[in-house]
């Protein structure tokens, strides 16, 4: 044990089967703390059973056992009173009653606490979780019909006990709710990543309140990483507005519809892109809600754009952007050379929420500085040859490339013919593109000289689930000599931990449809 550095044990054991883990805990005191560290680490309190609730609260009476814990994960709504609540959620959404099973002896229980005891239980436990840096709130099924479903009185005591150690907090919530949430939130001095999803139903409609910029605003001097994610009608204005500076940030996130509808005013958010020039990571991705969009509204009549004209991130590096507004063939989109002009020394750049033709791919490719990426992602809608060249040609210096495909193709002229029969055409792939980069005879190589180190190449397959296609990554591997690396892995052998295509998966029913397992 004393030979190896404990980090390369730590590492051994990562690669042992998680059922094989256990076995460890009787070796020694390194590989116990490890091990119960590992199994005792997430606590989740979303349970539809009371009995399982009650068997986690006693458990997490020893102090021993709870000061492991480092992630908490709970519901509201099944807190209280689990049982109750969760099968009235099931009869809201639909679910089938099983079908009946042969009876069994119930196996021996403790009497079940009640309602109050759990939750006096509940607090209990909180005060021992004195070691929890990830806090995570899942609020959105709820929507406060009752009163007495959503008014639960155990935030104070939860800010109180964990609030002076998180380091990354998430809340997915109805947007109404969250003044109850934060209103007693006290000092949380380090929080350095922050995740907010916001709902907002079509009948409460958005409040119009301040509790959102508020609450982000409590954490400017830490903030490292910011996401923010909403779902359905919100005016973002005043939300933007109130947003302070955040000296520390470098990772900013934005999912939500970015269009005049929903933004009426954009100084804000313009102000939220200047006010943060060290930004790093930027992700913008435009959600649909309420109508489709062709445009997002804010082109001037001298061809700028209100969001991101004039604005410059000289610290950016990787930028992952959602295209659900068309790509306009002329290459004229405001939007789009705004965004592209956001940072000069850009590196990675990841194009999300749209399947590119090849034509968009190479409109993308010449706005944003091409000749700078180093990785590039993107969903593509057919895998050719014609595709390999273009992104070869335009990236000269890339070192990764992630492709998401839908369909593998011999060549963009036959592609709209297999569109009816959804069949790839591997073989033709791999035989096409090796023709048209390789001369053997001449010893001529088309992409001899591209940098590219890293290919992965996926695509959806029925009854599979998302897989990686290893045949298309070998053909590309075959014909650009410097790549060394399938899918991140740092080798190019096929594991057999990934599932292939035509691999049988376990299926779960869901009425008359079947999806993968893992999906």
């Amino acid at each position: 044990m004393n030979s190896l550095p404990i980090e390369l044990w730590f590492r051994i054991a990562e690669l042992l089967p998680p059922e094989d883990l256990p076995k460890l805990v009787g070796v020694n005191r390194v590989f116990f703390n490890m091990i119960m560290n590992e199994l005792y680490g997430q606590l989740s309190f979303i349970t539809a059973d009371p009995h399982v609730f009650s068997e986690k609260l006693r458990a997490l009476q020893s102090p021993s056992l709870a000061e492991r814990v480092r992630v908490l994960t709970i519901w509201p709504s099944a807190t209280p009173k689990p049982l109750t609540y969760l099968q009235r959620v099931s009869g809201m959404l639909g679910h089938p009653k099983p079908s009946p099973r042969p009876m069994t002896p119930p196996r021996s229980r403790e009497p079940l606490p009640s309602p109050e005891e759990r939750l006096q239980m509940f607090h209990d436990v909180i005060r021992n979780l004195i070691n929890v840096d990830e806090f995570e709130i899942n609020w959105y099924l709820d929507n406060g019909l009752r009163a007495s479903a959503w008014k639960v009185p155990f935030f104070p005591e939860i800010w109180l006990c964990i609030g002076h150690n998180l380091r990354r907090l998430s809340i997915d919530i109805q947007v109404f709710k969250l003044n109850d949430v934060v209103k007693s939130c006290g000092s949380m001095p380090k929080i350095e990543e922050l995740q907010l999803t916001l709902r907002c139903d079509a009948q409460r409609g958005h409040p119009g309140d301040t509790a959102v910029p508020y609450f982000i605003n409590k954490f400017a001097p830490t903030l490292r990483t910011l996401s923010i994610k909403t779902i359905g009608h919100q005016e973002l204005s005043t939300n933007f507005q109130l947003l302070g500076r955040f000296p520390r940030l470098t990772k900013l996130s934005l999912v939500m519809p970015l269009d005049a509808q929903h933004l009426r005013d954009p100084s804000g958010f313009e102000q939220m892109l200047r006010n943060h020039p060290t930004l790093r990571d930027l992700c913008i991705r435009y959600s649909r809600c309420c109508t489709y969009c062709g445009d997002d509204g804010f082109k001037t009549f001298g061809g700028q754009h209100r969001l991101y004209s004039g604005v410059t991130l000289p610290a950016l590096h990787a930028l992952e952007l959602g295209l659900h507004i068309p790509i306009l063939r002329d290459s004229t989109s405001p939007m789009l050379m705004s965004i592209a002009r956001l940072g000069s020394e850009l590196t990675t750049l990841t194009l999300v929420d749209r399947s590119l033709t090849l034509e968009e791919v190479r409109i993308v490719l010449r706005l944003f500085p091409s000749y700078r990426l180093r990785k590039l992602s993107l969903f593509a809608r057919f895998l050719s040859p014609q595709l390999i060249d273009v992104i070869a040609q335009s990236c000269l210096d890339l070192n990764s490339l992630a492709l998401d495909v839908q369909m593998v193709v011999k060549s963009e002229g036959e592609a709209v013919g297999l569109m009816s029969t959804s069949q790839d055409d591997v073989d033709g792939f791999a035989q096409a593109l090796f023709n048209y980069a390789v001369d053997l005879d001449n010893d001529r190589w088309r992409y001899r000289t591209w940098t590219l180190a890293d290919i992965s190449v996926m695509k959806w397959e029925f009854k599979v689930g998302h897989t990686y296609n290893w045949a298309c990554m070998k053909a590309i591997a075959f014909v650009v000599p410097s790549v060394r690396s399938f899918a991140g892995r740092g080798h190019m052998e096929e594991e057999d931990g990934v599932p292939k295509p035509g691999t049988q998966r376990l299926l779960v029913d869901l009425g008359d449809r079947t999806m993968p397992f893992d999906t």
